[in-house]
């Protein structure tokens, strides 16, 4: 007898057909349901496309940082009309190279952007303010000085060993200021590895923060190259003194297919930092912009200084 136990089975362990499932069964919003032995259908919540959609304002500008740009100084207009792309790291080398990289971030600061300063302890916020910087958001990051100097050579060595930073060190400062800072302007002093700034690069991509290579710096790819050298105005053969200075600027990388070339005022006989294809009286005589057409500077609040400092 084959029927008895094919029946006592079939009444000990109920299998649902597939007339008995509900025919909504594994849609969204169902809240019910058999399949297999028995086991409820996974409950979907009906909020979920809500949640997601609130994300999407928090995302858009990690995705989207590629498509927005920093302003940069106006005389660099020939050399980079679009300014720069946020996200992107520009490598500025040359005679020039830290005016060149101070022009970069010059207008973002007047615009309200905040720039971090690492690896130039040389630099002058003076400098820094006649070339356009709003020194009130100049943050400059300087390593703690020798104070071995009063001792022996080999111990000064030392101790100046000592205090170089390791790699690490330097990935978790580089971090902090993508973090914090709209630009990151980086100098020489900077000695990371190519796996470090890799990542720091990375960090700084979906943050939108701008990375200004002043020099040298190693490990950094770079989107843009800037290439600068001055040449100033004024000396003879022993006479004469410093009135002017030419700046010959050249572009070249990635986004930008042939290099661009112009040349830079800065500063001219007024002070004032202009283009020399924007300049009317450059254009036709050939000399700087005479001193009568000088426009009123803002003067440098000391508090400011003590800020940056």
């Amino acid at each position: 007898m084959v029927a008895g136990p094919t029946a006592l089975v079939s009444s000990a362990s109920p299998v649902s057909s597939a007339s008995s499932v509900p025919a909504t069964a594994g849609r969204a919003g169902d809240v019910a349901g058999t399949i297999g032995r028995g086991r409820p259908l996974r409950v979907v919540d009906a909020d979920a496309r809500a949640r997601l959609a609130a994300l999407v304002p928090r995302l858009a500008p990690a995705t989207m940082a590629a498509e927005r740009v920093v302003p940069v100084h106006e005389a660099l207009a020939t050399v980079l009309p679009q300014g720069l792309m946020q996200g992107s790291t520009v490598g500025c080398t040359g005679g020039a190279a830290t005016s060149a990289a101070l022009l970069m971030v010059a207008e973002a600061t007047r615009r309200g952007a905040w720039v971090g300063v690492v690896g130039l302890s040389a630099l002058g916020v003076q400098a820094a303010g006649e070339a356009g910087v709003d020194v009130e958001r100049l943050v400059a990051v300087r390593r703690h000085p020798d104070r071995s100097q009063d001792r022996s050579q080999d111990r000064s060595q030392d101790r100046s060993q000592d205090r170089l930073l390791d790699d690490g060190t330097w990935g978790q400062i580089l971090a902090a200021m993508v973090d914090g800072f709209d630009l990151v302007l980086l100098g020489p002093e900077v000695q990371v590895r190519a796996g470090t700034a890799r990542r720091v690069q990375a960090r700084a991509q979906p943050r939108g923060a701008v990375l200004v290579l002043a020099g040298e710096v190693p490990g950094f790819t770079c989107d843009l190259q800037v290439r600068a050298d001055a040449v100033w105005d004024g000396l003879g053969d022993g006479h004469g003194h410093l009135r002017a200075r030419r700046m010959q600027v050249e572009v070249h990388g990635r986004r930008v297919p042939r290099p661009r070339r112009d040349e830079l005022w800065f500063p001219a006989l007024d002070g004032r930092i202009t283009s020399t294809s924007s300049t009317s009286s450059t254009s036709s005589t050939g000399t700087a912009p005479s001193e009568g057409s000088r426009e009123p500077q803002v003067p440098l609040a000391p508090v400011a200084l003590e800020r940056a400092v």
